[in-house]
């Protein structure tokens, strides 16, 4: 991984950008950078809510586990954004596990130095207030797939979301297909006949980890047609 120093990240992310040098300095002697490889886990559900972590770059899974031993996946956290926080105001353990999916880089945010900075900062607050909405926004765009949208509608919907995110009609498979198929909440093989039946469509072409969707256009008006007929 490259070597970034503490310093540089910190000027680099929103939550830290609006701190004096000064502030910044006094930040970099209570929170800590480290790397976490590919397959590692950061923590597991119900380990002691003791920080707040922002991914620099990378991956991570949040994920819980049930009782036959499959994974549920939760969330997906990227570069830029951070996890871990609610807990902290709420006294909680972890509900969840983190894993690394790629190989990333964090920042972890003790819970005193948190409390101590968004006290002092209202920037930072406001930051915080800001990450916390998005999650919330994706949780209930998650629940809208998990009760209103049928397979097909909720396979195109992570197509669409994913191909704008990575700027590229050409989507990249963040998750193993298994996995994928937990975090939109079907079983893996209705997964495998929706991706059938939308390149019977001619509306992706699937190879491997990668799928190409063909026309965005035609894909979102394909999305409205089976919406129009519920």
């Amino acid at each position: 991984m490259t070597k970034l120093s503490l310093a540089g990240l910190l000027g680099s992310l929103a939550m830290f950008r609006h701190l004096s040098v000064a502030e910044l300095l006094e930040l970099q002697k209570e929170i800590f950078k480290f790397e976490l490889g590919k397959g590692l886990f950061l923590l597991r559900k119900g380990d002691l809510a003791d920080a707040m972590y922002v991914v620099v770059y990378g991956l991570l899974k949040l994920s819980i586990s049930s009782q036959q031993g499959s994974d549920k996946v939760l969330e997906l956290i990227r570069g830029g954004q951070s996890f871990g926080d609610a807990m902290l105001f709420l006294d909680e353990s972890y509900p969840f596990s983190a894993e690394a999916l790629e190989d990333s880089l964090l920042i972890k945010i003790p819970k005193h130095v948190l409390l101590r900075l968004l006290d002092k900062s209202p920037e930072s607050a406001l930051y915080l207030m800001t990450e916390m909405s998005r999650r919330l926004h994706g949780f209930m765009r998650n629940v809208e797939r998990y009760s209103v949208q049928n397979s097909t509608q909720r396979v195109i919907d992570y197509l669409l979301q994913t191909s704008a995110l990575q700027s590229s009609d050409v989507v990249r498979l963040e998750l193993k297909k298994h996995m994928l198929a937990s975090y939109l909440n079907l079983s893996p093989e209705t997964l495998s006949r929706v991706l059938h039946q939308l390149s019977d469509e001619e509306l992706i072409k699937v190879h491997g980890a990668t799928i190409h969707i063909v026309s965005s256009q035609r894909l979102e008006l394909y999305q409205r047609q089976i919406t129009s007929m519920q």
